[in-house]
């Protein structure tokens, strides 16, 4: 990449920052375990799910998280996680300034989960806030890939509807 911060490479990054926020959901959706930890997460994650499942922020590695993620959403006959309004907080590309090695994203997200077994109705809807912090890592961009990853993720849950029974086996795992 060049050495100067300019629009082209701030378009660039927003775009990647994008396209990894979109990835976040979508692969957890499909079960694309593999993709969350090479195209998602940096090596090392802090997970905070408090709002969600109680607990405390924890420090963990991308494989740790995604192998604790996947036995949680087994839980599940299905989920569908939808990410939007996304807010990438980037400096502007104005003469002198550098390229960040860090951004903080906002993001609206809703997610309907849905388990036949649960008793009461399969179905809940929760919506709330994603608050991401992303770290550019340069020897991804060096291999022509993505450089951005997940490194700080926080969910604010606003809002819930439907049977928290569906919930159920994820609390227990």
């Amino acid at each position: 990449m060049a050495a100067t911060y300019d629009v082209q490479t701030y378009l660039l990054d927003k775009a990647n920052i994008e396209t990894t926020v979109n990835r976040l959901t979508i692969n957890v959706d499909l079960e694309e375990w593999d993709n969350l930890i090479s195209q998602v997460y940096a090596p090392e994650v802090v997970i905070d799910f408090t709002s969600l499942s109680g607990g405390k922020p924890h420090v963990t590695t991308n494989e740790a998280w995604v192998k604790g993620l996947l036995r949680k959403m087994k839980g599940f006959d299905s989920a569908q996680h939808i990410v939007t309004n996304l807010v990438i907080e980037l400096p502007q590309p104005i003469k002198g300034a550098r390229r960040p090695n860090k951004c903080i994203v906002h993001a609206q997200v809703n997610g309907h989960m849905f388990r036949r077994a649960a008793k009461g109705g399969p179905m809940i809807h929760n919506g709330g806030r994603y608050v991401l912090e992303l770290v550019r890592l340069p020897e991804l961009e060096e291999k022509g890939e993505n450089p951005w990853r997940v490194s700080k993720q926080a969910i604010f849950v606003v809002w819930d509807a439907g049977n928290t029974d569906v919930m159920s086996e994820y609390a227990r795992l």
